[in-house]
């Protein structure tokens, strides 16, 4: 009897993830002491992501979390600094393959001042105009602050200083030029 050798096919399988790939191509603009928020998304590949900046620096004040999942990358805090970030950020999938996507962040300056949006009702008769009067103590005395009649019974006060309070009284003028009397006080502390 002939004896034949047992031929043994093995087969190996491999499983194709495909390669993980950042969807997002650009971050939204920032603004320095405002809450920033944005994330980065991927497609394929197999999770675990390890995340990395590769190149430059994200806005200082800014930190980098990824998902519960790790499929995304969260970006989030309140920017310190204004002025233009340039950097990289790479994501490494299950299996050795790596997406990187350059990025250009602006955080804009804060606001250059704080102002002080004031609203009356409106006194009946001949009225032409308002004016606007404050202080820095409670009860005055007053300081006229409009150059001209303040036709509505709207006004902004932008010449304020932070941490400061402020209190405001109007008066009315009517079609005589006759002023009233100071109305009542309100009070606004700039923060």
């Amino acid at each position: 009897m002939k004896t034949f050798p047992l031929a043994v096919a093995v087969l190996f399988c491999t499983f194709a993830y495909g390669q993980v790939r950042i969807t997002t191509n650009s971050l939204p603009t920032g603004s320095v002491n405002t809450q920033y928020a944005a994330s980065v998304a991927t497609v394929g590949g197999a999770i675990p992501f390890v995340w990395t900046v590769s190149a430059g620096s994200v806005p200082a004040g800014v930190t980098l979390t990824p998902s519960s999942n790790t499929r995304s990358l969260n970006l989030s805090g309140d920017p310190t600094s204004a002025g233009t970030y340039n950097f990289s950020i790479s994501v490494t999938g299950h299996g050795g393959h790596t997406s990187t996507v350059s990025y250009s962040v602006t955080v804009q300056p804060a606001p250059s001042g704080s102002t002080v949006d004031l609203n009356w009702d409106s006194v009946p008769g001949n009225i032409v105009g308002y004016n606007v009067f404050r202080s820095n103590v409670h009860g005055g005395p007053y300081a006229q602050i409009n150059a001209s009649l303040v036709a509505s019974t709207l006004y902004t006060d932008s010449s304020v200083d932070s941490g400061t309070t402020y209190y405001y009284v109007t008066t009315a003028v009517d079609n005589q030029g006759e002023q009233s009397g100071y109305s009542n006080e309100a009070e606004a502390s700039v923060p």
